[in-house]
């Protein structure tokens, strides 16, 4: 991949500094009141299972959650489409609107069939997030920084879970499930507002000049796919091998991310704890993801591809060692007082391990290989994810029902290293079209000089 073409000078440009703060910490606060709403339904399953009004066991709930990958998956396609067409800012407050309108309506309702219809909405909704800030993102900064602003905003994600998880965990101890949804989708309400004063789709609507080529001061470096229709750049990422490799890799990824959906559960059947705490605990999954991209802030643009390749695949084999873990923790030889924390360390360092690999590098390479399209791009890629999602969630209850907790575990492990397998492939394909594109730079600068 390509170097980044643009730079601009920070101490000459303190507006376009405060300015690039102010979009980064206005989509960060944003984004983690989108997954605030997203996690609410998973905070509140163990009282919501509890509940004999509901008829909810967790096979029910698995069907639930898979509602949700469903939204999300036409969200994606539909989202997509808009953030090219009408804008991030525009798309980014819509949809979180939206997103708050269909959380607080679960504390209204009491049917399995409205509580699946709200879900379904919920996550179609809130699928604009992401195709919305890659638009915002590629119009405010440079390629060099993307990992570093895709790795903060991503922890933006953990802190909305971390929240769902022990905030409304603690409010679940005084207060019903219901009120629980009624006060996540006011939060979010109030995050839209800050969104409309704050939030600008591209510099120059602040009245500062776009991003230009070093070398040519009135215009961008030229993208492939400049002037392509929609169909005709779909026709190339259905002939690129890495788009494959990373729609594939996300299906396995988001699958490991949605064993955060079971967490609460499998806390509160296998360690005996009440709902309450259950879903205080399953917060050191997020916390684990908040830490690994803590850390992706810091290093993901200083590692060259290669090393990339090592990192990345590395962590995602660490993720395996943890799902092994969990599955051998019933016949372990630890007292009761040390399995809950046994556990929760288990499952720190799986978040910690599969976080960087599902937020940064399918972030990254859809601004730079979608260009113009990089909204669909990025949204075509999560749909492969959420259909992984998807399956998972719908027979992941099933089978804990069916066949309990260690053939679940089972399934976990094997989707992980299948994760392993197709990121490790499709970064090591990224080093590969970085060294011939550096390769083809200097035979040009070397047959010009």
């Amino acid at each position: 991949m390509p170097t980044s073409p643009y730079k601009f000078n920070v101490a000459a440009d303190p507006t376009r500094v405060r300015w690039e703060f102010t979009t980064l910490a206005t989509m960060y606060v944003c984004y983690a009141a989108f997954m605030l709403c997203r996690n609410t339904v998973v905070a509140a399953s163990p009282a919501m299972v509890q509940d004999p009004s509901l008829g909810l066991d967790i096979e029910k709930f698995g069907r639930l959650m898979s509602w949700a990958s469903v939204g999300a998956i036409v969200g994606k396609l539909v989202t997509g489409v808009a953030a090219d067409r009408i804008g991030g800012r525009r798309l980014l407050l819509l949809t979180l609107l939206l997103t708050a309108a269909c959380t607080a309506a679960f504390g209204l309702v009491s049917s399995i069939f409205f509580f699946g219809g709200l879900n379904f909405a919920g996550q179609f909704f809130k699928a604009g997030g992401w195709p919305a800030m890659a638009k915002i993102i590629g119009q405010w900064y440079p390629s060099k920084k993307h990992g570093r602003v895709w790795s903060i905003i991503s922890t933006s994600s953990r802190v909305g879970t971390i929240t769902a998880g022990v905030v409304l965990g603690a409010l679940l101890t005084w207060l019903p499930w219901r009120a629980v949804f009624i006060v996540s989708g006011g939060v979010a309400t109030a995050m839209v507002f800050v969104g409309y004063v704050w939030l600008k789709d591209r510099p120059e609507d602040v009245g500062i000049s776009p991003l230009v080529n070093e070398d040519s001061p009135t215009a961008k470096e030229p993208h492939f796919l400049d002037g392509t229709t929609l169909f005709q750049a779909c026709l190339v990422f259905v002939l690129s091998a890495r788009v494959w490799l990373i729609c594939l890799g996300l299906a396995f990824l988001t699958a490991l991310m949605d064993f955060f959906n079971f967490i609460p559960l499998y806390l509160s059947e296998t360690v005996g704890i009440a709902p309450g705490q259950a879903a205080m605990a399953g917060s050191a999954f997020p916390t684990g993801m908040f830490v690994a991209l803590i850390a992706c802030g810091i290093f993901y643009d200083r590692l060259s591809r290669r090393r990339l390749v090592w990192a990345i695949g590395g962590l995602l084999c660490l993720s395996c060692s943890s799902v092994l873990f969990l599955w051998s923790l019933p016949s372990l030889p630890l007292s009761d007082s040390l399995r809950l924390p046994a556990a929760m360390l288990s499952i720190f360092v799986f978040g910690f391990s599969v976080s960087p690999a599902y937020y940064i590098p399918m972030s990254v390479f859809s601004i730079a290989f979608g260009g113009r399209h990089s909204g669909f791009l990025i949204a075509l890629i999560d749909v492969f994810g959420y259909s992984g999602a998807f399956v998972f969630n719908f027979f992941g209850g099933s089978i804990v029902k069916n066949h309990g907790w260690p053939v679940f575990l089972g399934l976990l492990l094997t989707v992980a290293v299948l994760a392993v397998v197709t990121v490790t492939l499709f970064l090591h394909l990224e080093y590969i079209s970085e060294k011939k594109q550096n390769a083809l730079e200097n035979a040009v600068a070397n047959s010009a000089g």
